[in-house]
């Protein structure tokens, strides 16, 4: 956990000053469609992800209070966190 949250942080604030900066700040059908297509793809790898999880902990025995649980939980959303990120720069650079 100690080194998990700050490199948490550090990704946020990464993908933060992308969408600051360098994303186009025009509200189009442009900014529209990659922004409709990349949280479809952070929803579905979130799903993924957390349906691996919840699995995961059944299989091996995990309690869902537990601290390497919600360590997981935190990587499911990091991992969305990311997909969604990319998706936008890549959907930014070829539409």
């Amino acid at each position: 956990m100690t080194y998990l949250l700050p490199a948490a942080l550090f990704i946020f604030f990464l993908s933060s000053l992308y969408f600051l900066f360098v994303f186009p700040r025009e509200k189009d059908e442009r900014y529209n469609l990659i922004m409709m297509y990349a949280f479809k793809y952070a929803y579905y790898v979130l799903m993924v992800t957390l349906l691996a999880t919840f699995i995961l902990s059944k299989l091996l025995h995990f309690e869902v209070v537990n601290e390497y649980f919600t360590e997981a939980i935190l990587i499911d959303l990091l991992v969305a966190h990311l997909a969604f990120t990319l998706t936008a720069i890549i959907l930014n650079q070829r539409i």
